[in-house]
């Protein structure tokens, strides 16, 4: 029997679609992501094994449970475009979802907190009902058919109602069940009829799985779990994970109840006591409140973002009007008492600026109740233009992107491996605005040098010593994953400029005016000595000019080859993390860290340690 490959099913499926990569496979088929030519969008598209679509009725059954849900159509269903049969093959079209699945989510991160559960719970929930209330029943819900979409975070439920009919056959057949026995509720091991309620219980096992990593029923033989779902009460997850707020625990509890009657009688009545349930937990005496950021905060983090937009769309010269004439300056409109942290994410996003630059506002402003001192002069403003001619450059801030030819999963774990060794030394410190993988930023620390680094030590390491001269102690590292590519992502990293733009600005501008005054007044006790005192003025002014200007020229080119050698170094670093998860695809394991040298053998630490006396 041919089995399913990519190139055996690439002409085949030519005329309609173009077949661009596998995307997993199972017992129930194989999956490929494809281009549908007529409409240009992109699908995936689900092949049932030749095993079972040899057989007539398994295959009539297979095509008419996806026309069936074909007839759905909601936000977090997963549209079926096409099911049909071709040379022996049949398939079905449905949306492509850029994302992970549920089961992927809880295999790399464990256990979610009860905010992110409720709300991908709730959205099932939803999706549920909507299919209830048509007559169809899902059978088969678990975190493998609940996907994830990048960026939006939407939840999707896909596989509607297929893998029942095939499920039921091999029961009968040879006594075994293909499928997911650790979410079937107890009457369809029953074999009883099913209704909405069965795939409330199956849900109800997943926010289990989801709060606490583990499941209410498990044992070695699939046969056991069956007898274990059909005769034994589930345990309750406040026992299995005592820190999950107790209104929570009530709801997925009554989800596991053994009768049907008992439990929830619609996904809209589950939904809302998800939804109730996490107010109650959020409103408790343990409940952590949404920061409330000042008027000034807010007003900063908007402007902020708005730069950091600007800084990016001139980089890839790109700007676009809306992003330009938010980032000279932010008229609120909302009470002056206060903004609640979501409230400026949402309003900033709903001006026109990326999601992704607010993050890194955000993860800049300096603790729970912010002071924005600097942040808050505009762009354009007087000072703003003094420091950029001193500096040399508009921007700032600095940013470096490297895609990475690794999952995001696996290119996480080796920025936690790489960025704290010799010889970036970076301090892992905290994440802003949720979790990496989800959009979150990871910030880092840089040292500040001090004077046990020249006396003792083993020196500087270059990157601080860069970064310190551009006055940059703190790195955002942000990961986007590749659109249709989940085997690669995108990683950015941002310095703040502002502070070292200011700082430099101020220092030339002082050294030049304080040694050009030097060698004005030097200039016209000369003239005055030699009897010219007509031309003593001149060339004082001249003296002046001519020393300042000497001063504030170095300064700009000091800032700029720092801030160019500053580049340099983290592109290193980028290419340090792509060679550490490269060493693991060949070696099976990643790379030894680096040692640091022991003192006085760090050359790039005596070098700079020469050029910060020079």
């Amino acid at each position: 029997m041919t089995p399913i490959t990519l190139e055996s099913l690439r002409p085949r499926f030519a005329e309609q679609y173009a077949l661009e990569r596998e995307l997993g496979r199972g017992g129930m088929g194989v999956v490929f992501l494809a281009r549908e030519i007529s409409l240009d969008r992109m699908v995936a598209i689900k092949v049932l094994p030749p095993s079972l679509a040899d057989d007539p009725a398994i295959r009539e059954r297979f095509l008419r449970e996806a026309r069936t849900a074909a007839q759905l159509s909601h936000p977090n269903i997963v549209p079926i475009f096409r099911a049909d049969a071709m040379d022996g093959l049949a398939y079905f079209a449905m949306g492509f979802v850029d994302g992970d699945n549920l089961a992927e989510r809880l295999t790399s991160r464990g256990p979610l907190p009860p905010a992110d559960a409720v709300r991908i719970l709730r959205e099932v929930a939803w999706a549920l009902a909507y299919a209830h209330a048509r007559g169809v029943v899902h059978r088969d819900v678990k975190p493998e058919n609940i996907m994830i979409e990048r960026g939006t975070g939407r939840v999707t439920v896909t596989d509607f109602g297929i893998a029942r009919d095939v499920r039921a056959k091999n029961l009968t057949a040879d006594g075994t069940v293909l499928g997911s026995v650790h979410y079937m509720s107890p009457e369809q091991v029953a074999g009883d009829v099913l209704d909405g309620r069965s795939d409330l219980y199956a849900l109800g096992v997943v926010a289990f799985q989801l709060l606490s990593g583990r499941l209410p029923f498990d044992a070695p033989q699939a046969s056991a779990v069956l007898l274990m779902q059909a005769t034994r009460a589930a345990p309750s997850l406040g026992e299995v994970a005592p820190g999950i707020p107790g209104a929570l625990v009530q709801v997925v509890d009554r989800c596991l109840r053994k009768d049907p009657a008992e439990r929830y009688a619609t996904g809209e009545a589950l939904a809302e006591a998800l939804t109730q349930a996490l107010q109650q937990a959020q409103s408790g005496p343990q409940a952590t409140p949404d920061p409330v950021l000042s008027e000034e905060a807010a007003k900063a983090v908007w402007l902020r973002a708005a730069q950091l937009q600007a800084d990016a769309a001139r980089r890839v010269k790109d700007r676009t009007a809306q992003a330009e004439a938010f980032a000279t300056g932010v008229q609120p409109s909302a009470p002056t008492t206060g903004y609640r942290r979501t409230d400026v994410e949402s309003a900033a996003v709903e001006a026109g600026i990326g999601a992704e630059f607010v993050q890194l506002a955000l993860a800049e402003m300096p603790g729970e109740a912010p002071t924005p001192g600097e942040a808050l002069v505009p762009v354009g403003d007087r000072r703003d233009r003094i420091a950029t001619f001193i500096v040399g450059t508009s921007d700032r801030s600095m940013q470096v992107t490297r895609t990475i030819r690794a999952t995001p999963v696996r290119t996480l774990e080796s920025i936690g491996r790489i960025f704290p060794a010799h010889p970036w030394e970076l301090n892992f410190r905290d994440t802003v605005g949720g979790h990496p993988l989800d959009g979150g930023v990871l910030t880092f620390g840089v040292r500040e040098i001090t004077s046990g680094d020249y006396v003792g030590g083993r020196g500087l390491t270059s990157l601080r010593y860069y970064l310190t001269v551009i006055d940059a102690y703190q790195l955002r590292v942000t990961l986007h994953p590749r659109s249709g590519d989940p085997r690669q992502c995108d990683v950015t990293i941002t310095a703040d400029l502002r502070n070292g733009v200011q700082k430099n600005a101020k220092i030339g501008m002082w050294m030049g005016l304080g040694l050009g005054g030097g060698g004005a007044a030097l200039g016209i006790g000369l003239s005055v000595a030699a009897g010219a005192a007509l031309v003593a003025i001149p060339v004082g002014a001249a003296a002046l000019i001519g020393v300042g200007g000497t001063m504030i020229g170095l300064y700009r080119v000091t800032f700029r080859w720092g801030l160019k050698r500053a580049r340099k170094e983290l592109e290193a670093m980028l290419d340090a993390l792509q060679a550490s998860v490269r060493s693991q695809d060949v070696f099976g394991a990643p790379p030894p860290t680096p040692l640091p040298p022991p003192p006085g053998d760090d050359d790039d630490g005596a070098a700079a340690i020469l050029m910060m006396g020079s």
